[in-house]
């Protein structure tokens, strides 16, 4: 049952993002030519990294006990940081080679972020989360009723 909503959530927080990123990339290819779509790409790409190793993270222990799920999560969340890090210090060291527009990348990432969320947060008000379990009985009365 967690995971058929975590896969609902991942699924459409990804078609939000990447119809952002698809948005972002044609609109600054168009207006800032192969810089800016090469910006905009870059900056796409890393956000629907980010977002959706976290969310397949989700995906496979939604089941778990919260204590599994939390340090799941952080680790998780550690090691796309590591990465995203070790890709900014590659970048830094070769940024003679590829020139990005700063301006672009953050547009564009904010826009994919942007794009993500909303979709993410329509696809789980729709969600159908009961107030009460399927399984849970009611329990017998520990005195008999008064006539």
């Amino acid at each position: 049952m967690h995971v058929e909503r975590a896969r609902k959530l991942l699924f459409g927080g990804l078609a939000g993002g990447v119809g952002a990123a698809v948005v972002a990339m044609i609109g600054f290819g168009i207006g800032m030519g192969v810089r800016g779509l090469a910006s905009a790409a870059l900056a796409s790409v890393m956000v629907l990294f980010f977002y959706s190793v976290g969310q397949l993270v989700m995906v496979r222990f939604a089941d778990a006990g919260a204590r599994l799920l939390l340090s799941v999560a952080l680790a998780s969340y550690t090691g796309r940081v590591v990465v995203l890090g070790l890709l900014l210090l590659l970048y830094a060291r070769f940024s003679d080679r590829f020139p990005v527009v700063p301006m672009v990348v953050f547009l564009s990432t904010v826009a994919v972020v942007v794009g993500w969320l909303v979709v993410e947060v329509i696809v789980f008000s729709r969600l159908r989360i009961s107030v009460y379990d399927a399984n849970d009985e009611t329990p017998a009365p520990e005195h008999e009723p008064v006539p």
